[in-house]
């Protein structure tokens, strides 16, 4: 769990121009699919079904057999945390499969960034439901000019001032024909989205390999999520402060990959088009987006849009899991319908 922006002092800058979405034809408010505390989902076909990763201790994990199946918890994914790592929460990671191995991504904390900072791992498993096990020695990515946190494969230099001083998080594969890149967030604000190519085992910085930055934002955005289509690049970001049922799912789109600087937006996911309290941390598997929200009092009902996430203990507030129907309209993601449970 992300600390909330105001115990950090920060004011969120909400300067995106983006477009309103019309409202979903059902006049009813989705229900989880997944109800408790599941963060975050990182989501992957499995079989028939599906098997899903969210933020928690170890990565927790939840399975279903078949595509509109019930959804089963199945304990947290990592068999332990990385040596490079200290003891805490692991926060939205990622999964996919890579030549004939699962592989997860993830943000871990580590010493010399704070109560908060983290950096990215790797872990694999020859099966989803076995425990993953961290590979190599050192993170994935980390910033090199922190003093006393580990040396990464990517250390992030030269250093940009204009960024904080802080860690990453939100790691998200994309796979396509030029091989594997790692999508990832650089924590606080102003937000950078960044990413740096991969080796084929997709464990390792590309030989020579330096990350770039694909966008940046005044304000908060997290959890990346890039797809080709025919019409252009669409990144799926999280918008906002997850405390909040201001937090949103946007897009964006663009001709070419590196340069986001003309990107048409649109918003995909808030509260007035779906009645959940903060709808982010959005993952795609096929047509399905999944997705969280929070939810209050032990219900499956969102909370008020007033929800104050200080008193998130005595209002038993939770983000459970949503699924929605997806597809495309002329290269804009479109939510079509929502699976219920």
């Amino acid at each position: 769990m992300r600390p909330p922006l105001a115990a950090l002092g920060l004011a969120l800058a909400l300067l995106l121009p983006l477009a309103p979405t019309p409202a979903l034809a059902a006049t009813d408010v989705p229900r989880p699919v997944l109800r408790g505390n599941f963060a975050d989902p990182a989501v992957e076909r499995l079989g028939g079904g599906y098997v899903a990763f969210a933020t928690g201790e170890r990565a927790p994990r939840a399975w279903t057999r078949s595509r509109n199946g019930r959804w089963q918890r199945h304990g947290p994914a990592l068999t332990r945390l990385p040596s490079w790592s200290r003891p805490g929460d692991i926060w939205a990671a990622d999964v996919k499969r890579v030549r004939g191995w699962w592989v997860l991504y993830y943000s871990a904390p580590v010493r010399g960034l704070g109560p908060y900072g983290r950096c990215i791992g790797v872990a694999r498993s020859r099966k989803a439901l076995d425990g993953f096990t961290p590979v190599g020695g050192r993170p994935l990515v980390c910033p090199a000019y922190v003093r006393k946190v580990p040396t990464a494969e990517d250390p992030l230099l030269p250093r940009d001032p204009s960024l904080p001083r802080a860690g990453v998080i939100d790691p998200s594969l994309h796979v396509g024909e030029d091989g594997l890149q790692l999508l990832y967030k650089t924590d606080r604000i102003p937000s950078s989205i960044r990413t740096v190519p991969l080796d084929r085992s997709g464990t390792r910085v590309r030989s020579g390999a330096t990350s770039v930055e694909l966008y940046r934002y005044p304000g908060v955005v997290e959890n990346p999520l890039l797809v080709q289509r025919p019409e252009g690049w669409v990144l799926l970001l999280s918008e906002g402060d997850y405390t909040r049922c201001t937090y949103q799912t946007i897009w964006l789109r663009s001709p070419t990959v590196t340069d986001w600087s003309t990107a048409e937006s649109g918003v995909l996911l808030d509260r007035t088009t779906t009645g959940l309290c903060g709808p982010g941390g959005a993952d795609l598997a096929g047509s399905r987006l999944f997705l969280h929200g929070w939810v209050c009092h032990g219900k499956p009902k969102p909370c008020a849009s007033g929800f104050d996430w200080s008193k998130r203990v005595r209002q038993r507030a939770e983000r459970a899991m949503y699924a929605a129907r997806l597809r495309w309209v002329e290269g804009i993601p479109t939510i079509t319908g929502w699976l219920r449970r």
